[in-house]
C-alpha cells in the first residue's frame, strides 16, 4: 500500500510535465529571466579623486591618489519595466593602497599604510539585439578596467564598447574610503555621483 501512495505521488509531477509539453505550452516562454551574479577580480586599479596629486590617470579620469586591489561582485537583473533592459549593479570591495592624500594631495605618511574600500555602481542598461549577459566573468580582470569595462565585461562585450545602451540618469556610485587623514567622521572618505 506504501509504495502505491509513493508511486502516485512521484507520478503527479510527470504527468504535469507531460500535459504541458503535449498541450503545445512552453514552460519557458512565461518565465523571466533569472538575476545573475558574477564576480572577478582585479589588481592595481588606478583609483582617482579631483585634487591634484602630481600622477594623472592615463585614461583620463583624473588625478591617481591610490592603486586598489579589489573583488566586483556584478548583479544583472531583467528590468522589470523595460523588455530587454537590465538593471545592473556593481559592488566593489577591496584595499587602496595610497600614495597621495585624495584631499590634500599630499604624500600620504605612512607610505604603507592600506585603506579599506567599499562602494557601488548601477546602470540600466539596453544590450543589442542578441547580446545577453554571460554565464561568467574571468577570476581575474585587467586593472585597467574600471566599473564601466567590467559592465562591458558582463555581456561579453570590449572593455570600450559603446554598444551598450544607457538609460537617462544611470551609472550612480558611491565609494566610501575608511580610514583617511582629514576625511570627517573619523576618516570616512566618500565619492559620490
Amino acid at each position: 500500500m506504501k509504495i502505491r501512495t509513493i508511486l502516485a505521488f512521484a507520478a503527479a509531477p510527470a504527468a504535469l510535465a507531460v500535459a504541458l509539453l503535449g498541450s503545445g505550452t512552453t514552460a519557458h516562454a512565461a518565465v523571466t529571466p533569472a538575476t545573475r551574479t558574477l564576480v572577478t577580480n582585479e589588481h592595481h586599479v588606478t583609483d582617482t579623486t579631483s585634487v591634484p596629486t602630481g600622477k594623472m590617470d592615463p585614461s583620463g579620469g583624473g588625478p591617481i591618489w591610490a592603486y586598489d586591489d579589489l573583488s566586483r561582485i556584478v548583479t544583472v537583473t531583467p528590468d522589470a519595466q523595460a523588455a530587454g533592459s537590465y538593471d545592473v549593479s556593481i559592488s566593489t570591495v577591496g584595499y587602496a593602497h595610497p600614495f597621495d592624500n585624495p584631499i590634500t594631495g599630499k604624500a600620504w605618511h605612512p607610505k604603507n599604510d592600506n585603506v579599506y574600500m567599499l562602494g557601488s555602481i548601477r546602470y540600466v542598461v539596453t544590450p543589442p539585439a542578441g547580446v545577453h549577459p554571460v554565464s561568467h566573468l574571468p577570476v581575474w580582470t585587467s586593472g585597467s578596467y574600471r566599473s564601466g569595462g567590467v559592465l562591458n565585461e558582463a555581456f561579453g562585450l570590449p572593455r570600450d564598447s559603446s554598444a551598450l545602451v544607457h538609460q537617462a540618469g544611470d551609472a550612480h556610485y558611491s565609494f566610501t574610503y575608511f580610514g583617511v587623514p582629514g576625511a570627517p567622521n573619523g576618516g570616512l572618505y566618500s565619492q559620490v555621483g
